[in-house]
């Protein structure tokens, strides 16, 4: 399945919303939506990745480049997993990766 990705507002924060694979075929649409939010002067971005079933490591490598850039502007990148399952692949790839523990992950919206 091809990355459909979306952009949306909620509590006037800007979402964008990935579903499917995140892969290197489809990493510069992902990565050009979300250069074109953080260059837009967002306080906060959310990466909802509620719908997201793969991500390879282009993708990761953008999760984590805009996330240390906002951070040093103090700036968050707040991903959603709003996925109930904990073996849930995104889950076990952050905590893998022990990204669980530098990244600034939400499970709902509601959290912010």
């Amino acid at each position: 399945m091809a990355l459909i990705v979306k952009t949306k507002k909620i509590k006037n924060i800007s979402v964008l919303e990935l579903t499917g694979r995140v892969i290197d075929v489809d990493v510069d649409k992902f990565s050009k939506k979300l250069q074109a939010l953080y260059k837009k002067g967002e306080q906060q971005i959310i990466l909802d990745l509620s719908k997201t079933n793969f991500i390879d490591s282009h993708g990761l490598g953008i999760i984590v480049y805009y996330h240390t850039l906002m951070d040093k502007e103090n700036k968050k990148l707040l991903i959603l997993n709003m996925n109930p399952d904990d073996q849930s692949y995104v889950k076990r790839l952050f905590e893998l990766t022990n990204l669980d523990k530098v990244l600034h992950i939400i499970k709902s919206i509601d959290a912010i």
